[in-house]
């Protein structure tokens, strides 16, 4: 029995690029950060950062995941890990609510807010963020 293939045009950008290289502008690390994000499903998405300030780990569900629509709302949970302990916490929890763009290019953008709670301080931070697909 052969396996069928199933023809790259007829995928979603998520299962054609399920790979992707993004510069975060503010985000998880608060600042500036380099990501790594992988899909490991069509609505579970994989992510690891590192930035001027510390490195983060987390997970994003994509609601209309398994859509062919290059427009996706998600939610995520993510650990962010500081380097520097005058900030409040050594460990951040983040909890991203967004929207990301796949486009047929390769091109990648992404807009999230997400809560912040320090000891003494709390506020939403806004993440940007561009790259690229494979």
């Amino acid at each position: 029995m052969q396996a069928q293939k199933q023809d790259i045009s007829t995928l979603n950008n998520r299962e054609k690029f399920p790979s992707g290289l993004s510069l975060y502008a503010i985000g998880p690390n608060a600042v500036c950060s380099i990501s790594y994000d992988r899909f490991l499903t069509y609505h579970l998405q994989a992510e690891a950062g590192i930035g001027f300030i510390g490195a983060h780990a987390g997970l994003k569900a994509h609601l209309l995941g398994g859509s062919a629509r290059k427009w996706t709302p998600y939610v995520g949970v993510s650990i962010a890990r500081s380097l520097f302990q005058t900030i409040g916490m050594e460990y951040l929890p983040y909890f991203p609510i967004g929207v990301q763009f796949a486009g047929d290019n390769r091109f990648n953008f992404a807009f999230e807010v997400a809560p912040l709670q320090l000891e003494f301080y709390a506020w939403n931070l806004v993440g940007i963020k561009f790259g690229y697909r494979w």
